[in-house]
């Protein structure tokens, strides 16, 4: 028989957990990638303008599951070049908050109204369209015509994601109707490295790839209608070698504070600024107990206690985004109510995850079980060298980073610190 030593229903009105997503950390975080881009721009023969490279900022996926509109109004705010986004309504979703910034978009569009909320960021020469295949670029051309306005358009070339994009004849075939489109300004070139991460070499084939393709293009004058940018790094490229940043680099995952820890022995990591992850998510216990060795713990049995056990109930789940796959494997952390002299303690996940509960050992927690009721949890946290940091539960989970965040439920309350 379990016997139950502390038990405290969760008030209604309490909140079963939370991400707390610092924007401070952001913006440091972008200052420490701009020190990571080279000091002139690398362009690929394409660049207006000598000088700093740029940075746009990839906030796409409502800002990998954090917010797009306060991630995007801070960085607006820190003076980011650029936000880029896949799809016309996560741009919309900014525009209607009122972010001014330049917006790229990555999805192939291929229609566009004076009725839609992009309608205003288009003439104002602010909503700048990538292109996918010659015939989408004619129909760029004209929702130009039809506003009255020069499009601003990035070719984008498949250098070897195979994932959409221009292959090298079709490249060459849209330029020709670049040359004679009257409402397309060709904004900028670029393409997607496929394993900037963890295969530098064929990322820099990728990139010698861009290289050929646009030292063999004939590009139509700019005629005062600004510079035209080649980009291609991603927060990999952009850490790994500065031979990526071209003139502008797209960060997502590392204004987030992830990246280095998948790039180690990369030597030019050791004279940046780190990175620091921008969200923890917390929770509270709301339910211990203690059950005899032997004790058989969750759906499919699929844990049993060797020693008698204190275990805790954690009101989260993969119903909130917590991978299934972390059933066993999770680790949580556990600050006692009185935590004044306890600090965080390490709490293995037991049994299966569930839909909306964790169940936590809490047997090695040194400290009372009355302060153990309604004690802090903390599912993910932003310190980089805590067990239950993302990038390691991500590696537990057999996941990465990105798909950690995405899968944060939207019912979760994000709150933000300046």
């Amino acid at each position: 028989m379990s016997q139950t030593l502390s038990h405290i229903p969760a008030s209604e009105r309490q909140e079963r957990s939370r991400l707390e997503i610092d924007l401070g950390r952001l913006e440091a975080n972008l200052c420490a990638l701009r020190s990571a881009v080279s000091d002139e721009a690398g362009g690929a023969g394409g660049a207006g303008g000598a000088g700093r490279v740029r940075v746009c900022a990839v906030v796409k996926k409502n800002g990998y599951g954090l917010g797009a509109v306060p991630l995007a109004a801070r960085l607006v705010k820190a003076g980011v070049d650029m936000l880029a986004v896949y799809s016309p309504d996560e741009a919309e979703q900014l525009i209607r908050q009122a972010i001014q910034a330049p917006l790229l978009i990555f999805m192939p569009v291929h229609r566009l109204s004076r009725t839609d909320l992009l309608y205003r960021h288009a003439v104002a020469g602010r909503l700048h369209l990538a292109v996918h295949d010659p015939g989408q670029l004619e129909a760029i051309n004209q929702i130009g015509r039809s506003f009255g306005i020069r499009m601003p358009v990035h070719l984008y070339l498949d250098t070897g994601m195979s994932r959409a994009g221009l292959n090298d004849r079709d490249w060459h075939a849209t330029l020709e109707r670049v040359r004679d489109a009257s409402h397309i300004h060709l904004a900028g070139l670029h393409t997607h490295l496929a394993t900037a991460d963890g295969d530098p070499a064929f990322a820099h084939e990728q990139l010698a790839h861009f290289h050929r393709v646009v030292a063999a293009s004939d590009f139509p004058a700019l005629s005062g209608q600004g510079e035209r940018l080649c980009h291609a790094a991603n927060t990999f490229a952009t850490l790994r070698d500065p031979a990526f940043h071209l003139d502008m680099v797209r960060p997502g995952l590392g204004l987030h504070g992830y990246g280095p820890e998948s790039l180690k022995g990369t030597p030019r990591l050791d004279a940046m600024p780190t990175l620091m992850p921008i969200m923890r998510w917390v929770s509270r216990l709301v339910h211990v107990q203690r059950y005899p060795a032997d004790s058989p713990v969750g759906y499919g049995a699929t844990h049993r206690l060797q020693r008698e056990s204190m275990l805790g109930i954690v009101p989260i789940g993969y119903g909130d985004g917590y991978p299934l796959a972390l059933s066993g494997r999770g680790v949580v952390r556990v600050r006692p109510v009185d935590g004044d002299a306890v600090s965080w303690c390490d709490a293995p996940v037991v049994g299966r995850v569930n839909m909306d509960q964790l169940v936590v050992d809490l047997t090695d927690v040194p400290c009372p079980v009355d302060s153990l009721i309604d004690a802090e949890v903390e599912i993910i946290s932003d310190d980089p060298a805590a067990p239950n940091a993302l990038p390691k539960l991500a590696e537990l989970a057999g996941s990465h980073c990105y798909e950690m965040l995405c899968r944060l439920a939207a019912s979760l309350p994000r709150k933000y610190r300046q």
